[in-house]
């Protein structure tokens, strides 16, 4: 591991516009990441973590006050200067004033026809003024362009709510590739371009003939029945098939089963026309009743014996057969097959030209759209590394239909895919099983062996921590507290924050420690608001030593072994750690007699 920084963030500070006013979220942030380290970056929920980290990479919707951030010597922080700033009130005022030439013009151009020079006049005051804010942006737009490049690229973040970080509508293939797309990581396409195109031209008809052969019962069906309706229509025999249409429903019952059941069992179609007989005669058997049922009303002179069609539908949906979960669709389809020869053959090819200029083009398309096969094979070999099972199959997959532990590890094959210099893991193990947690560590652990990456670990998990990191920087209320290599902060911890956090996690007290307590230890109070204003240190209202100095002045980061920092008026109360815990038990009982 080299000793040189990646990462260096200095004397950052950030606040969030609200309406309430500016609120301050980040307070003289110092934190560097070493190359080839993992830094962890622990403390509770609303210190700050994943604003400095979203932050460092461009991310965050907060306002940089003061400070830096440097990515290999690169300011991420981008500051607009004085005459950036006036060349945009220039650009903004000229604007204003072409506005307002044209909408004056519009308004006496009833009376003028010569006003339209002056609307002209108007647009060309407009186009000055962009011009001038051009100029004025350029600069920002040359430094987002450059945390474009350095964004999923050299950096890579993965975000602490992975099950909703993925984008629902696309595979995984495609949104592993769209990243390596960006950044010009893909290899040579194998499919040329004309290829490309040649194969999106015939792709309706290789997509029917495939349809054809995996189902055949269920694509010739519907062919059939059109090529029955244009012969019908061109001999002059609709009416009469108008009327018989709705006694085809038992055929079309035992295609659609026909169908069904070689879908689902996969079966020789002659097998699967065998299994579909007894619903064709239940429903030849139905027909039957209900033409007898009809008849007799007719000799019996009922008014209206002959009930429609769509009365037919209606009152056969209502019969609960078990079993036929064609005989909806069948109706419908009989219903149409009316419709069709009611309608003239006209009306039926608008329909069928209609449906066929929407549905080819976008078959075209999406086939032309697809990854190359060279590009499938690289995102599938990013899988394995990540060590996802089966990765053909996954890469194919949706987001939802991915367990938590697999989305997880697509976001870091999405972020790993560029071989990034700089990982940010914030909260990765978040919403995970302890098996999954322990794999995903254990990935990330190999990642930077294998490829020198370094990460920037985020968590409240201090077991993680402890598993994980070379160094670590405890983080309370937007500021460093604590700062040092893995061994000093977790053995011998000097901020009390710090040692309120160890002393918070559960462990077994055997009898010679004193037997089982009472209640769990914990760190009193909460974090406070980030509004809420420090002379002194922020953590003063929840600190046993806390005195008027605490209150009063800002402590600074001293230097209490080499290389191992921390930020508190009372280093010389902290070396005892067993006393610092007692210390916040007793002020856990003293605030609870208290309330």
């Amino acid at each position: 591991m080299s000793g040189d920084v990646i990462l260096d963030i200095k004397d950052l500070r950030v606040h969030f516009d609200t309406l309430y006013g500016p609120i301050e979220a980040l307070h003289d942030i110092d934190l560097q990441v070493m190359r080839g380290e993992i830094r962890g970056v622990v403390g509770e929920s609303g210190c700050g973590k994943s604003v400095t980290s979203l932050t460092a990479i461009g991310l965050a919707t907060c306002k940089v006050d003061d400070g830096q951030i440097l990515y290999d010597g690169y300011d991420t922080v981008y500051r607009i200067k004085d005459w950036e700033k006036n060349l945009i009130r220039i650009s903004t005022a000229i604007s204003y004033i072409g506005a307002l030439i044209i909408v004056f013009n519009i308004l006496r151009i009833i009376f003028d026809t010569s006003a339209v020079y002056d609307i002209i006049a108007g647009i060309g005051i407009m186009l000055l003024g962009s011009l001038v804010g051009l100029i004025g942006r350029f600069s920002s737009y040359k430094h987002e362009k450059e945390l474009r490049r350095i964004r999923g690229n050299e950096i890579s973040m993965i975000f602490q709510e992975p099950m909703t970080a993925l984008n629902p509508l696309y595979t995984v293939e495609k949104q592993i590739s769209e990243v390596m797309k960006e950044h010009d990581r893909l290899v040579e396409r194998e499919v040329s371009t004309p290829s490309r195109i040649l194969r999106a031209v015939l792709k309706p008809a290789t997509q029917l003939a495939d349809s054809i052969t995996k189902n055949p019962l269920a694509t010739l069906t519907p062919i059939g029945v059109l090529i029955m309706y244009f012969t019908v229509t061109s001999l002059g025999y609709s009416g009469l098939f108008e009327k018989l249409s709705w006694y085809f429903i038992p055929v079309i019952v035992s295609a659609f089963t026909t169908s069904a059941i070689y879908e689902k069992e996969k079966v020789n179609w002659l097998i699967s026309l065998t299994k579909s007989i007894p619903y064709l005669i239940i429903s030849i058997l139905y027909f039957i009743y209900m033409s007898i049922y009809k008849y007799t009303l007719g000799l019996l002179n009922v008014n209206n014996p002959l009930k429609s069609i769509e009365e037919d539908v209606e009152e056969m949906n209502n019969i609960s057969l078990e079993g036929l979960s064609s005989l909806p669709l069948a109706f419908a389809f009989s219903l149409t097959l009316f419709m069709m020869f009611w309608m003239p053959a006209s009306a039926v090819m608008v329909i069928l030209v209609t449906i066929a200029v929407f549905m080819i083009p976008g078959i075209m398309i999406s086939d032309f759209l697809k990854l190359d096969p060279s590009h499938s094979r690289q995102v599938v070999q990013i899988l394995e590394e990540v060590q996802i099972p089966n990765p053909e199959t996954v890469s194919r997959m949706y987001p939802h239909e991915l367990s938590g532990g697999m989305r997880q590890r697509v976001m870091i094959a999405m972020m790993m895919s560029c071989e990034p210099n700089l990982l940010i893991a914030d909260e990765p193990t978040t919403a995970l099983d302890v098996t999954i947690q322990a794999q995903i560590l254990k990935l990330m652990r190999d990642m930077r062996d294998q490829k020198g990456t370094s990460i920037m670990l985020i968590t409240h998990d201090l077991g993680v921590i402890a598993e994980m990191c070379d160094t670590v920087s405890v983080m309370y209320a937007g500021t460093i507290v604590e700062s040092g290599s893995l061994k000093d902060v977790l053995e011998r911890p000097r901020m009390p924050y710090s040692i309120g956090l160890l002393h918070s996690i559960p462990r077994i007290i055997t009898e010679a420690e004193g037997g089982r307590k009472e209640s769990l230890p914990i760190i009193p109070g909460q974090v406070p608001d980030p509004n809420e204003h420090f002379d002194g240190c922020r953590f003063h209202p929840r600190c046993p030593f806390a005195d008027e100095i605490c209150v009063s002045t800002k402590p600074e980061m001293i230097e209490v072994n080499p290389s191992h920092f921390a930020a508190c008026h009372h280093v010389d109360k902290t070396t005892n750690v067993s006393q610092v815990e007692d210390a916040f038990e007793n002020l856990v009982a003293r605030m609870t007699e208290g309330i």
